[in-house]
């Protein structure tokens, strides 16, 4: 081949190549966004990304770091402080009426706190005279009992998960509640309410499906699926159901709980409440990234390396309880992750001063895109999106998220549970005395996970949308010398003429839920609305959380 020859050949070659590649990019089909808020905890919007990082948003403790304070009016009219449980409690705020609400368990009596004589194993960590109530608040702080809750049996955990149900038509049905039923197979039961106080049980209190209930037990609909979704426990060690056993460890000559998640759907939950479809069963087994697509897991444990990676798994970490919340088209999963269950070797005896590693409980997020493969990032990470107090706190060694998340003037108001001492372990004979109660911690707007860039600039580029508005905001954090800019690119990935290059608008130390970039000019993109685009977001010491397309 002659030196006339090969650069034809060369330019040829690169030509075809770059036909090539714009090829593939223009078949990429357009992911549906429409006038929705994108929050970019997952790469669903992000074709592309060079030189940023996934960060986690940092959740303030509120009130000092406090305990709330939960009241009741007793008889004489005088105001009396009440134990609420850490665990098991729901939050809504009532626009309309500027309240905010909560239901949870309540004692007024309980005798796990008393020092004077040893306990029985029995009454550690459910303590005595536990009631389900519900109270209410005017700032989110200080929260007065309205009512216990009528009609509902226990079968002693005395859990609840109360969905206020914005799908139901009937009002007698408007409040949906999951929670224990007083039964021997420890099965999770339903109720209805039109107040959120007078409960009515669905299949006349009996259970709706297998064990186990002592969990979050969650029924929320599913705007996506059009059905319901009722989220539970599955034993995967001793216990119940058809799964138990298949994951056998023993400790100290005990048989180890092995807890995991399942989904179940139901089409119509008043016509049938107990015609649920299983999903998707789920545990911690090392894997981040759980494809909904992948095999069911009694599949799975037939393999004895897989066998093998969740008995370790188990030994080191387990979802402990979980409830979905759903938010601009991401599940939450709100989960505390058991943290080294069975080992209780920094003490056997209550420790109210010492944060403890092992035995503890951590508050973590997970999200998902369809509510079955979830991405567990993380939990294996180890950074929780509510953090356990420092040594001598009342929540230092146990974290657990209430069932949902209020967004509430440009905040997110995370109410959680602590307590400060370790979950213990049965399969030691070890019990631990603990103290605990409700606090809250708060987040900006939509800040919950950002893609962060440092001196080094960072580029994020989209997936091709149809452009459904002419305006778009950025929630980004760009202060100081922080920098961001925004390039519009058409569908295969070329600069868009006025949108790009020069044309496109470096803007500086920028903190903004709701930033509006502009272009030199183009004051927004009207001009485009319609089109079939991209977004080129170019980062330097910012982090970028969410886009918006407006109208």
């Amino acid at each position: 081949m002659n030196s006339q020859s090969f650069w034809v050949w060369l330019l040829a070659t690169l030509i075809s190549h770059a036909a090539l590649m714009q090829s593939t990019v223009v078949a990429e089909k357009p992911i549906q966004v429409g006038l929705r808020k994108q929050l970019l905890v997952d790469d669903f919007l992000v074709a592309q990304s060079k030189n940023v990082t996934r960060r986690l948003g940092t959740a303030v403790k509120a009130n000092g770091g406090k305990p709330l304070a939960f009241t009741r009016v007793a008889d004489s009219g005088r105001k009396v402080g009440i134990d609420v449980w850490p665990l098991f409690a729901s939050v809504y705020f009532d626009a309309r009426r500027q309240k905010f609400r909560m239901w949870h368990r309540i004692s007024f009596n309980d005798r796990s706190r008393r020092k004077a004589r040893k306990l029985t194993a029995d009454e550690i960590g459910v303590g005595a005279g536990y009631h389900r109530g519900y109270s209410e608040s005017g700032d989110g702080l200080h929260f007065t009992l309205v009512s216990l809750l009528k009609g509902l049996t226990t079968g002693g955990d005395t859990n609840l998960v109360v969905t206020i149900d914005d799908h139901e038509t009937d009002p007698a049905h408007k409040y949906k509640i999951a929670f224990d039923c007083d039964c021997r197979v420890n099965g999770a039961a339903l109720a209805h309410s039109s107040d959120g106080i007078h409960w009515t049980p669905y299949n006349r209190g009996k259970p709706v499906t297998y064990r186990a209930a002592d969990f979050t037990n969650q029924v929320l609909w599913d705007p996506a699926k059009q059905a319901y979704r009722l989220f539970t426990r599955t034993d995967f060690g001793w216990g119940g159901g058809p799964l138990a056993g298949r994951v056998g460890i023993t400790v100290d000559k005990k048989p180890l709980e092995v807890r995991g998640v399942r989904s179940m759907i139901n089409r119509d939950l008043k016509a049938d409440p107990t015609k649920w479809e299983l999903e998707h069963h789920w545990i911690l087994d090392g894997e981040e990234k759980l494809s909904s697509k992948r095999p069911p897991i009694s599949e799975l444990l037939k393999d004895p390396g897989y066998l093998a990676r969740v008995r370790k798994q188990a030994l080191r970490r387990q979802i402990y309880v979980m409830t979905d919340w759903l938010y601009e088209g991401v599940h939450f999963g709100l989960m505390s992750v058991l943290e080294y269950p069975t080992d209780v070797s920094e003490g056997h005896k209550s420790d109210h001063v010492t944060r403890h590693e092992r035995s503890v409980e951590n508050f973590y997020i997970a999200t998902s895109r369809d509510g079955i493969g979830w991405d567990f990032h993380w939990v294996y990470a180890g950074q929780p999106l509510v953090r356990r107090g420092p040594a001598g706190a009342w929540d230092k060694d146990m974290v657990f998220p209430t069932t949902q998340i209020i967004t509430h003037k440009d905040q997110h108001w995370i109410y959680y549970g602590g307590n400060n001492e370790r979950h213990g372990a049965a399969e030691k004979g070890v019990w631990f005395v603990r103290q605990g109660g409700i606090g809250l911690a708060r987040l900006r707007l939509d800040r919950f996970v950002a893609l962060e860039a440092g001196n080094t600039a960072g580029t994020v580029t989209t997936r091709p949308f149809k452009l459904a508005g002419g305006r778009l905001q950025l929630n980004v954090d760009a202060r100081g010398q922080g920098q961001v800019r925004v390039e519009l690119l058409n569908a295969a990935g070329t600069p868009l003429p006025g949108y790009s290059g020069d044309h496109s608008v470096w803007c500086q130390g920028v903190d903004d839920l709701r930033f509006e970039p502009t272009w030199k000019h183009h004051p927004n993109l009207s001009a485009l609305k319609g089109q079939v685009v991209r977004l080129k977001i170019q980062l330097k010491h910012a982090r970028l959380y969410a886009v918006h397309v407006r109208r």
